[in-house]
């Protein structure tokens, strides 16, 4: 494990010590950390634990805070994330292998669209369309609209798409970076416009960490589900 995976737990453990040239010490070994998926010694500090998340709520507010009259012409402000009512997980283990990528959602939209116009096309020319005398600039459109639902179609339901977030039995890696369930003391969501959001989490390692779930086929009331069902197997299996 990495350094930030072991600081996860000795900034809130009873038995760190400080060393100004090492950095943080276990006081019952006067060594740095080692440990592989949990420590045998590990005592949580509920006041450091405490300190975190105030501190996090502090640059929560310093960073997401709004005036009222910004609240009428922006949604950013910061909120806690509901539950799903009916969760589609279950338990930790069933979420440690889940893959999100860029939902093709908008492009199912457009496919469909796009087929209705030239549904419509064909039906108000069906006649010239059979006696091959449709205009010209109707043929056109036509060609223009196949081309179009093609690209829908390659995208919707043949191009692989990248995995953006990765779901894992010690954390979370999103767009190449990583993040402990052990190292999450709080979280929120931001809005970003009509259909796009952040989720915030706050760690004792990272500081605020931002994950947008803009385009992605995950929720943020799935995610809040995943993180709480994660949080809770961390905090039994490995404290």
């Amino acid at each position: 494990m990495n350094r930030n995976y072991h600081l996860s737990y000795c900034k809130i453990c009873k038995h760190k010590k400080k060393d100004l040239n090492k950095g943080l010490l276990c006081a019952l070994t006067d060594q740095l950390a080692d440990f592989q998926e949990s420590c045998s010694t590990f005592e949580r500090n509920p006041q450091e634990l405490e300190k975190y998340r105030r501190q996090f709520q502090k640059e929560v507010d310093e960073k997401y805070a709004t005036y009222d009259w910004e609240e009428v012409f922006l949604s950013s402000k910061f909120r806690k994330p509901e539950k799903s009512h009916y969760p589609k997980y279950k338990s930790a283990r069933r979420t440690h292998r889940l893959n999100f990528k860029n939902s093709a959602k908008n492009d199912k939209v457009g496919l469909v669209g796009m087929s209705a116009c030239l549904i419509y096309l064909i039906a108000a020319n069906y006649k010239d369309f059979l006696n091959s005398t449709l205009e010209k600039g109707v043929l056109v459109g036509m060609v223009v609209l196949f081309l179009v639902i093609g690209t829908f179609t390659y995208r919707s339901f043949f191009m692989k798409l990248e995995t953006k977030i990765s779901i894992r039995r010690h954390g979370i890696e999103y767009f190449g970076n990583h993040v402990n369930w052990q190292d999450i003391v709080d979280f929120g969501v931001v809005n970003e416009g009509k259909s796009g959001f952040v989720m915030v989490l706050g760690t004792i390692t990272k500081g605020i960490v931002e994950i947008r779930l803009t385009s992605l086929n995950l929720s943020p009331q799935d995610f809040t589900d995943i993180i709480l069902l994660n949080a809770k197997y961390a905090k039994e299996k490995y404290s």
